[in-house]
């Protein structure tokens, strides 16, 4: 606390001194005059709401608003109405992860959301409804527009941040420069980003296994996961006129090493009776080559045909060296293993576009051809090693046609159809799997005004293909009691989505109802070599799941005050048969889960910003786990913007107050029910210095091709 108190002062009197001397700085009179004219120049004849619906999707203004000075973009997205989740991961309501686009470019690295600013953007798009252009497994986009300036030369950004955890007492410093230099139509540009990991994870496990005997496990497991990470971007664009530009990008990520500790400390009962104490410590050390990705595009018009064209090539890989001590009391055990994952991705996209009669009809191919290597050894002869080779390619093709009727609305229709081969070769275990699919994807929307209320209805059908991880067959050891595997059985989910949004002034509301098939999730088995050991692996319900939920966002302003808020509800119907000792039984997996979030802004004089920013989400389930309690998350910030031109930003944020990020997840899959209570290092004090010097907006257009095949391959 004397430090949290230590720094706090310390920025305070930074900010107060700062904000004397801009308050003594005299206003020469070109300065004067140049504000006149500024202000000759606007005509008010109302304001546009903050959230409005255009053609189906919600559109947030943010210039001009409180939430331009939120942050980060990270920040910042979690308080856009019909978003939540964390500024490292923000997610749409209802949808999950969505994919991002920042003027017209798909966001390939998630430092992204700290690198980027929010008093940078114009306005955010959340479309919850994807239409058939995208792929088939995309439930979510937000497309991110920049604020436009003028004038060519160099511009500068520089960032330092750091996350100090107040509980744990260990720091995450992160530094960014970036610099774009703009002239006659060509725009180069280029950023060094450093980023210090630093994650940990307290859990307590209680799992118990049902057969002849009782079997349970109950302890603390602990995860503390530390890495050092460089990220350069490069790239060029070229306008060579307003109806054709080409450029070219490269992100090169140098991974500098990381350590990922896991300890078990548990006790073993055997019918209520102790039989054994468990510690395990396991250290893992992973190298990576360097990840590299490219993205190069062509967008233009020849008459009235437009042209986006993009083609992307991603490498990378794992290689980690894992040694398991275990001491107990039934025998000590020295384990070692070694996994390693080689991975390449070529992915173009072509769409084309064309006026026809009273809308715009667009269609297109997307082709991605991923490969992925993965090797495991074990010193363990119960254990199985592997050698594997998997092979995804899809090849998909799609139309849409959208039409305007004027005062009668407007109208789209879709259809994707994608071809998916896959090929998994395990030389290890001659085991061998082959399948190929042939599925189409139909998409339809409609929107109207009905007085000033703007509404749109969607229908869609969706997928959500497994992980390469969730899709390999080896065995995993975790510890002598614990093992965990994929599955090359797993089908695809097929989801039915029906979406209506309702906007009225400063009110906006969504609800959709969603039937998924074969949802991919885990359950445990009785491992017949190791008869002590559960084995977690990746499955299909053999149910689906029906959910319904609704999402009210409300965006009132009042004097120095603003308020955006979401209240919702999400409820599924599941129940499962599930066989246990005792013979079957049913278990009902459909008790709602709530949110409210409720971000405060109190904007002042002289650069000024507080907030008083509120996230809830109750207990409930999500498809077969039951999160048994609520998670709240107080956040409180100080922001003050210095210099004439408010060039530089100091920012102070004390994270997580009330110490109520927390998940305990539990499930009853028969013959074992589990209950892990996790606490996560989120109670932080946030210090930021950003300062940039004659900020221009990249002109790069490339929107890149294949992106969930990316996001597959990483996980």
């Amino acid at each position: 606390m004397k430090r949290l108190f230590f720094w706090i002062t310390a920025l305070v009197v930074a900010m107060f001194w700062a904000m004397t001397v801009q308050a003594q700085e005299p206003q020469d009179s070109t300065e004067s005059v140049n504000k006149l004219v500024a202000l000759q120049e606007v005509v008010i004849k109302g304001g546009l709401p903050n959230t409005r619906l255009k053609a189906g999707a919600m559109i947030t203004r943010i210039e001009g608003t409180p939430l331009a000075q939120s942050g980060t973009l990270g920040e910042m997205l979690i308080k856009v109405p019909g978003m939540t989740g964390t500024d490292e991961a923000p997610e749409v309501l209802g949808k999950g992860s969505p994919l991002i686009y920042i003027n017209g470019r798909k966001m390939r690295d998630a430092s992204e959301l700290k690198r980027l600013h929010s008093e940078d953007i114009r306005d955010v798009e959340v479309i919850n409804k994807p239409g058939a252009q995208y792929d088939a497994q995309v439930r979510a986009v937000v497309r991110i527009r920049t604020r436009k300036q003028q004038g060519d030369g160099l511009s500068l950004d520089f960032t330092a941040t750091n996350e100090h955890d107040l509980r744990y007492n260990f720091e995450r410093p992160q530094v960014k420069l970036g610099a774009n230099y703009r002239k006659n139509g060509v725009d180069v540009f280029g950023s060094v980003y450093y980023f210090h990991q630093d994650y940990r994870q307290y859990s307590t496990i209680e799992d118990i296994t049902r057969t002849s005997k009782v079997f349970r496990q109950y302890g603390p497991y602990t995860m503390t996961w530390k890495n050092d990470q460089l990220t350069y971007t490069a790239g060029v664009n070229w306008q060579l006129s307003d109806d054709h530009s080409l450029g070219v990008r490269a992100d090169l990520t140098h991974y500098l090493g990381g350590t990922n500790q896991v300890i078990y400390d548990e006790d073993v009962l055997e019918n209520d009776v102790l039989i054994d104490h468990l510690y395990s410590h396991q250290t893992s050390d992973e190298t990576k080559p360097l990840g590299l990705l490219t993205n190069t595009y062509y967008n233009g018009k020849v008459g009235q045909l437009g042209i986006d064209f993009n083609f992307d090539y991603m490498t990378g890989g794992t290689d980690t060296d894992r040694e398991n001590v275990e001491q107990s009391q039934v025998a000590d055990d020295f384990v070692r293993s070694k996994s390693g994952t080689d991975s390449r991705l070529y992915a173009t996209k072509l769409v084309l576009s064309y006026p026809l009669w009273k809308g715009t009809m667009e269609a297109g191919t997307e082709l991605t051809f991923a490969k992925r290597h993965n090797t495991y050894w074990i010193d363990k002869t119960t254990i199985a090693n592997t050698d594997a080779d998997i092979m995804e390619n899809n090849i998909a093709a799609f139309a849409e046609y959208g039409c305007d009727f004027g005062q009668y609305g407007n109208a789209s229709v879709g259809l994707r159809y994608e071809h998916t081969l896959y090929d998994y070769d395990d030389t290890q275990n001659q085991d061998f799997q082959h399948r190929s699919m042939d599925e189409w994807f139909p998409t339809a929307a409609y929107s109207v005004s009905l007085g000033k209320v703007q509404a749109a209805l969607s229908y869609s059908i969706k997928t959500e293909r497994p992980s390469f991880f969730a899709m390999n067959d080896a065995v995993t050891y975790i510890s002598r009691y614990t093992l965990q595997a994929g599955n090359s059985q797993l089908l695809n989910e097929r989801l039915r989505d029906l979406t209506l949004n309702l906007s009225y002034r400063w009110l906006t509301l969504t609800a959709s109802y969603e039937r998924t098939k074969n949802a991919i999730t885990q359950w445990t088995y009785i491992d017949t070599d190791l008869p002590d050991a559960t084995l977690v692996k990746h499955v299909n319900l053999d149910k689906p799941i029906n959910t319904l939920s609704a999402y009210l966002a409300v965006t009132p302003r009042v004097g120095i005050w603003s308020l955006n808020a979401t209240a919702g509800i999400e409820k599924q119907d599941l129940y499962l048969d599930v066989t246990g000792p005792s013979g079957t039984y049913r278990v009902y997996c459909d008790k709602p889960r709530y949110t409210l979030n409720a971000f405060n802004t109190f904007t002042l004089k002289h650069g000024w910003q507080f907030d008083i920013n509120l996230m809830y989400r109750s207990c409930g389930y999500s498809y077969n786990f039951y999160n048994d309690t609520y998670n709240l998350r107080l956040g409180l910030v100080a922001q003050k913007s210095l210099l004439k031109d408010r060039s530089l930003t100091l920012r102070c944020a004390v994270l997580d107050c009330l110490q109520r990020n927390r998940v305990n997840e539990s499930g009853d899959l028969g013959y074992n029910q589990f209950r892990q209570c996790n606490r996560f290092s989120t109670h932080k004090l946030f210090l930021s210095l950003i300062y940039r010097l004659n900020a221009t907006r990249s002109k790069y257009k490339g929107t890149g091709a294949g992106k969930e095949a990316q996001a597959r391959m990483s996980s």
